[in-house]
């Protein structure tokens, strides 16, 4: 269910936040370029602010959000009101002509918008297993108005029910959790708001672009190279479409600090935004990034970028926040244990085993360097879910059917492009690479061989990053640098030839989509799969359709804790709560009355029950034998009770019954 009151508020949270921000510092002339940037600084904002409101427990309410967004405003306005200064600012239709070429941005981001959810609205569910996740979260948020997992008795260790809330960086989930307050329709909020993120995102990549090519036309040949790169994000739910998002505003804001160093403040916000938003391994990708950036531009224009280092350190340290906390809460072991994993934790315990004050042999001193050594070859696993080595038709050839979470390719043309792109630089400008007026080149060629050398981890010798598939939609952006050098080239040569530059783009525009874009509609539209709890492919289908039949948010509990298809699908079930984990723990052992005694006390409306995820379930809790002895008893005592009435029947698959 379409929610224009909440599209309406998420355009005013990010343009409030980012036009308080942009009020006070240097600021482009067009009210266009003026409007997109206030969004994309406001949307990279709100995240610290979020975890600011959440650490000193102030509720997560979309109205506070919207009283905080527009006090900014207001209050510059109404400043600007008693110092008669304030006049109706005149919006003129007649567009300058780099003003064109940010509405030609616009357009390529509407439709990157209209395919991402043209797929995402595809199908009824919740593709694979993180959204579902994510559904949670969001959910959690909504209801619960803050970011921290609820208070357990006894609690000691990392929950796993929220699994992208505490210790995971919240800020995804908390945005969604806030547009849920307002979208009442959960799994369409989702969908579009994830789709919209990662668009937007394109409309941040050329704002930055401009900027660091000093060229609207290459900036706009760049944003559409990396919409059509097939590695350049899929619709899939995840906080990856946000964190990358933010990539480029911080990005942006470092190289404005050189010509208004206030842009100081707004940088280290969006880098500390960039570490709340998503796991801390793509931050520290991102983090890289930003550094190779600054010791680049440091050393090509032979002055260290103090304000800019700066803004990174700074950054880091204002999202301890939020890993402040999770520290505390969890100590440093269990923070390390659950984001790196035991191995990890095993060689720094064995490290930190040596006293600082002892004399130590070389044998020992060669055992702290092993281990100092596994610690950072862990943190620079090439594993991964789809990490795999790579092949050069991997990167040429754009396939329609990709992966789902992190899609791989390029495409030929682009490809070609890159090529002749990075022989032209490496060729043509040598040593004047590191002029001044070269830094975005040399940089480009930098995150170049990073991106790829990452993405590339299960291929070369050593890996860089931890989780190569994952530098795929990092490696795009390079490469659409690197390419519109190569388009730059083919252009001049061909003027030679007296074929128009217009005719040229317009080739390689057709070309690419052809070879890239088309590649990536077809995968990015098609039918994807769920969760495997689901017994086969109709189910999911069957099970959307019938909460289809409830009104949004009806409570319903499903005799395994398989809750988060609940979530996902539009109802509610409270996961979290004390009481509901607590009953789990020995469902199996419960009979018909005190089900029904527990359902009518929560709340609980519907109950189902679907023998293929409860016995996945149970038999993984109370074993195999218990299992299928009480199971099909509790079957026969709810069926047979009176207590429930069966509403929705699938032959030997699941049933829904409604509590009487």
């Amino acid at each position: 269910m379409i929610s224009i009151t909440t599209i309406f508020l998420f355009f005013v949270y990010s343009w409030g936040l980012g036009y308080a921000a942009l009020h006070f510092l240097k600021k482009p002339e067009s009210w266009l370029e003026r409007f997109f940037l206030q969004v994309g600084l406001g949307l990279g904002i709100f995240p610290i602010l979020s975890v600011l409101l959440n650490f000193v427990h102030i509720p997560l309410d979309w109205k506070i959000f919207l009283g905080l967004s527009l006090l900014g405003p207001l209050l510059i306005i109404g400043q600007k009101i008693r110092t008669k200064q304030f006049h109706i600012p005149k919006i003129s239709f007649s567009f300058k002509k780099s003003e064109l070429f940010l509405l030609a941005a616009l357009v390529i981001m509407l439709l990157s918008l209209f395919m991402y959810t043209k797929g995402a609205f595809s199908y009824p569910y919740l593709e694979d297993e993180d959204p579902w996740g994510h559904a949670v979260g969001a959910k959690y948020v909504a209801l619960e108005k803050t970011a921290y997992d609820p208070a357990l008795p006894g609690q000691t260790k990392i929950d796993q029910v929220l699994s992208y809330l505490d210790p995971y960086p919240p800020a995804y989930d908390l945005l969604m959790g806030v547009l849920h307050q307002t979208s009442l329709d959960l799994p369409w909020t989702l969908k579009f708001f994830n789709a919209l993120i990662i668009s937007l995102g394109l409309l941040f990549f050329y704002l930055f672009a401009k900027k660091f090519l000093d060229s609207a036309p290459k900036a706009l040949l760049a944003t559409f190279f990396l919409a059509s790169i097939p590695a350049y994000f899929s619709h899939f739910i995840w906080a990856h479409g946000y964190v990358v998002a933010l990539f480029f505003p911080a990005m942006y804001a470092l190289l404005m600090i050189a010509e208004d160093q206030r842009w100081f403040w707004v940088a280290s916000l969006i880098i500390a935004s960039i570490w709340v938003t998503q796991n801390i391994e793509e931050p520290i990708k991102l983090t890289v990034m930003l550094v190779l950036f600054v010791v680049a531009a440091s050393i090509i224009k032979k002055r260290f970028h103090r304000l800019e280092s700066g803004a990174i350190g700074l950054g880091v340290l204002l999202s301890f926040l939020w890993w402040g906390m999770m520290i505390y809460k969890y100590s440093l072991r269990g923070f390390i244990r659950y984001f790196t994993g035991n191995n990890i934790v095993a060689a720094t315990e064995s490290t930190l085993d040596v006293s600082v004050g002892s004399s130590v042999n070389s044998a020992a001193q060669g055992s702290i360097f092993q281990k100092l050594a596994g610690i950072l070859h862990s943190l620079t696993s090439s594993g991964g879910t789809a990490s795999r080595a790579y092949s050069l038709r991997d990167f040429v050839i754009a396939k329609n059917e990709n992966l789902i979470n992190s899609p791989i390719g390029i495409g030929l043309i682009l490809s070609i492009l890159v090529v002749v792109g990075l022989l032209y630089l490496l060729w043509h400008y040598r040593s004047r690479l590191v002029e001044p007026q070269n830094t975005a080149l040399a940089v480009s060629l930098l995150w170049l061989v990073y991106t790829f050398w990452g993405v590339n981890g299960q291929t070369f010798p050593i890996s860089i990053a931890r989780g190569p598939f994952r530098m795929w939609l990092l490696l795009a952006v390079p490469v659409a640098f690197i390419a519109v050098e190569g388009a730059s080239l083919l252009i001049q040569l061909l003027k030679r030839w007296k074929i128009p530059s217009v005719v040229v783009v317009a080739l390689l525009v057709i070309g690419v989509t052809a070879t890239s874009g088309y590649a990536k509609y077809q995968a990015n539209t098609s039918i994807w799969p769920t969760s495997g709890a689901f017994a086969d492919a109709a189910e999911p289908f069957e099970y959307a359709a019938w909460f289809k039949t409830l009104p949004l948010n009806t409570p319903v509990f499903t005799y395994a804790a398989r809750d988060k298809i609940v979530i996902g699908l539009g109802g509610e079930s409270c996961l979290w709560c004390l009481e509901v984990m607590e009953f789990r723990k020995d469902i199996i052992h419960k009979d018909a009355q005190q089900l029904y005694q527990f359902l009518k006390s929560q709340g609980y409306e519907y109950l189902i029950i679907n023998p293929n995820m409860d016995r996945k379930m149970f038999t993984s809790a109370f074993g195999q034998n218990e299992t299928e002895k009480l199971l099909p008893q509790r079957y026969d005592e709810i069926q047979k009770s009176g207590l429930f009435t069966p509403v929705h029947y699938s032959q030997n698959k699941y049933l829904m019954l409604k509590v009487n």
